[in-house]
């Protein structure tokens, strides 16, 4: 597709006397977005700088308030906007560069195969998180061009919404919004109000976006546009028709968001946001993990290199809580703990000598004599007790060993086979910890109690992981794979789930992306 405007910036130009362009990553009817380094800090500083052509008086005023209100926004699922300028005839926003694949791009790589609902939820959610902050700040803001190829998924399965060109402040209860925005959205995905002189636009116009946004990641088709369905009366599907493994409660919450009169959508993205989470109660929650449908309090998506690097903080991993249940048990067990030479010496093994006559009655006597000594406290303690606390000593010496190899012990990681089966093993011996350490996202700081609550509530529903097959690997691109295994959970031993895990190299590893059913 040809674009109108001069022909992009060559690698290596530095402009504004600061940032070098590596190479175009993205080109549009208005501008170009580029991948540079910031010459200042070196080439491992790197940044995305959005490039627009139009130098008009009404376009640059635009520029200037997009800006201003682009450079206040500070929330993990948007990019942060850096600086903005005029350089060479040509106006820039200085942004992070968010690294990975978007949902349009994950669709056509699926083969126009509808994607999970879990997983899709799973990226939805913190989109709805985002699109409240904006809606929320002063001026509020309204994105306006809400679609699958403006919510890029990073590395560490982190949901970014990217491209806030056409965002416009919004003053509620006005007709117009206080700025004319230069194009209406995207086809298919913007509202009937948008397409008016006179609409007024507000939250939930995001609303009708993301519905749409949905429809089509579920359905693998774009609804019809607002035009079609107003003015043609053309007929739109149900997601359910269309995929009937979309839940009724998925389904039932994208038809409002899509209705074509305003005030019968959702009102805000809180009431939106409520009805997936309803929906996505059903969905097993290690298919969508929660500690990505919650923000981090630590951007962890983003780039942001140089002087705006921010450190990971890794919480250390809990002694695991078998081991912490024994110990307790221990500790409450009188002479738990004493020492084993006490347990194990002549008190407890000395015996009385049967006397020689062989009648039933000495036997018994001799007998009832041997049991009288070993019941006989030594030193306070109850022998019985003290065999029962070397067992336990003893058992409880065994699991911190076993624990202690565990963790001192690296995960093979060196290939996509090796890193999901000791993935699986660890769900199978509940050992979450450990399958923490096979997920990217370990390697930014996210949440690791969500990530392992998320486990437990899934053994307790469908019961712990019985068993796993491998069916298929495939090639996800460079340095990425695809890994297809069937999985048999012990309260559903008849019915395995298959599971498409998605892997990418660091180095000499290779950590889990994702993790979804087909």
């Amino acid at each position: 597709m040809s674009y109108p405007g001069p022909n992009p910036l060559a690698p290596g130009t530095l402009v504004h006397e600061r940032y070098r362009v590596v190479a175009p990553v993205g080109r549009g009817g208005l501008g170009t977005v580029y991948q540079v380094t910031d010459a200042l800090f070196g080439p491992s500083s790197i940044y995305a700088l959005k490039e627009q052509w139009d130098l008009s008086d009404s376009a640059r005023k635009q520029f200037a308030r997009e800006g201003a209100w682009l450079k206040n926004l500070d929330h993990n699922s948007i990019p942060k906007v850096r600086e903005y300028f005029e350089w060479s005839g040509r106006l820039y926003l200085v942004m992070d560069f968010v690294d990975g694949e978007n949902l349009e791009q994950k669709l056509d790589r699926g083969g126009g195969r509808p994607l999970p609902e879990g997983q899709v939820l799973t990226w939805v959610l913190p989109i709805c998180d985002a699109l409240l902050y904006l809606h929320t700040r002063t001026p509020p803001l309204i994105h306006r061009d809400i679609k699958p190829s403006n919510i890029i998924i990073t590395p560490t399965g982190h949901p970014v919404l990217v491209d806030l060109g056409i965002a416009k402040e919004h003053a509620p209860g006005a007709g117009l919004t206080a700025t004319f925005v230069r194009k209406a959205g995207t086809e298919g995905y913007a509202p009937p109000e948008q397409y008016a002189a006179n609409g007024q636009t507000g939250p939930w116009s995001d609303v009708y976006a993301l519905g749409a946004t949905l429809y089509q990641l579920l359905t693998a088709q774009v609804p019809p546009t607002a035009v079609e369905r107003v003015a043609l009366d053309h007929k739109m599907h149900r997601p359910r028709e269309l995929n009937p493994a979309v839940s009724q409660a998925t389904d039932t919450a994208i038809l409002r968001a899509l209705a074509i009169r305003p005030q019968d959508r959702f009102q805000s993205m809180p009431e939106f946001k409520q009805a997936l989470h309803a929906a996505s109660a059903a969905v097993p929650s290690y298919l969508s993990p929660s500690y990505l449908s919650t923000p981090s309090p630590i951007p962890d998506a983003i780039s942001r290199p140089g002087p705006f690097q921010q450190s990971a903080v890794q919480e250390f991993p809990p002694r695991p809580r078998r081991a912490q249940a024994l110990v307790a048990t221990a500790a409450r067990t009188p002479g738990a703990l004493s020492a084993p030479g006490r347990a194990s010496g002549s008190r407890v093994s000395r015996r009385v000598p049967l006397t020689r006559s062989t009648t039933g009655s000495d036997v018994t006597l001799a007998a009832s004599a041997g049991r009288a000594a070993v019941d006989r406290p030594l030193f306070g303690v109850h022998p019985a007790v003290l065999v029962g606390g070397l067992a336990a000593l003893v058992l409880v010496t065994a699991i911190a060993i076993t624990v202690a190899v565990r963790v001192l012990s690296p995960l093979d990681l060196s290939t996509p086979h090796a890193t999901v089966s000791g993935y699986i093993s660890a769900l199978q011996s509940r050992d979450y910890q450990r399958a923490w350490q096979c997920m990217t996202s370990s390697n930014k700081g996210g949440s690791e109690s969500n990530f392992i609550s998320g486990l437990t509530s899934d053994d307790q529903r469908y019961g712990t992981v019985t068993a796993f097959t491998f069916t298929s690997s495939a090639p996800n691109g460079p340095a990425a794979e695809q890994e297809t295994i069937s999985v048999t959970r012990s309260k559903q031993p008849n019915t395995p789930m298959t599971l498409v895990i998605s892997l990418t190299q660091y180095g000499n590893q290779w950590l889990i992306d994702s993790v979804s059913s087909e």
